[in-house]
């Protein structure tokens, strides 16, 4: 049997997967989309309306004490609003949810099973799959490895990082289904140069986005502070 993959290497393959679904299934779920963007910008108009006038009383010594923000919990108005985007976004989510996992299941079971041995992106990678004795895998297998992956997501993705820590570099999913991810034939040992770039790319959107984030919290309290609104 050839080497088993590293986790870093597993991850940057299945993130590529991961990105090609999603821009796959963007035309498919964007009625839905939009429809919950809506949906939580009216509820944000709303809730905006309630807030704003408080803020205004809280800022000016109006006589508003800590407790009145409980009036905001205690609004029939803002109640029934939640319960209806509650509701609504559910809704949406199970949707979306459905098609990206028929997409995914296509894309996996397909592809992992044919000659390739790996999806897409851990063709890409040097990667395959296979059994443990080193074999291919028939469609059933791999269909079984997909479905074992849900409870390794239900556990806050600990099974997928137990490809980090088995000895055998096997994920949850790659115990229950008897599978495992090496370095197909041929392939070096070194991680790709380029999937090394596709991490540190990732890493930079998701620093850049937290920043983003941090930075428009800190504006607005300082807005809120100086009267701004």
């Amino acid at each position: 049997m050839n080497p088993p993959a590293g986790f870093w290497r597993r991850y940057a393959a299945y993130s590529l997967d991961a990105t090609a679904i999603g821009l796959l299934c963007l035309p498919l779920l964007w009625s839905r989309l939009a429809k919950a963007a809506a949906l939580m910008s009216a509820a944000t108009d709303t809730l905006l309306d309630r807030l704003w006038p408080m803020l205004d009383s809280y800022s000016s010594g109006a006589g508003v004490v800590p407790w009145d923000w409980l009036d905001l919990a205690r609004d029939p108005a803002l109640l029934d609003m939640t319960q209806r985007l509650a509701g609504d976004l559910l809704g949406i989510s199970l949707q979306c949810t459905l098609v990206v996992m028929a997409v995914a299941a296509v894309w996996f079971i397909a592809s992992e099973s044919s000659r390739w041995q790996a999806s897409p992106g851990k063709h890409l990678l040097g990667l395959r799959v296979t059994d443990v004795r080193g074999e291919r895998c028939g469609r059933g297998r791999i269909a079984r490895r997909f479905v074992a992956g849900v409870p390794s997501w239900l556990l806050l993705n600990l099974g997928h990082a137990m490809a980090g820590v088995t000895p055998g570099k096997r994920a949850l999913h790659d115990y229950i289904a008897g599978t495992r991810v090496e370095l197909a034939p041929g392939a070096p040992a070194a991680m790709p140069r380029a999937a090394r770039s596709w991490l540190l790319l990732q890493a930079a959107v998701f620093f850049g986005l937290v920043g983003f984030v941090v930075l428009r919290y800190v504006q607005l309290l300082v807005e809120i502070t100086v009267g701004g609104y």
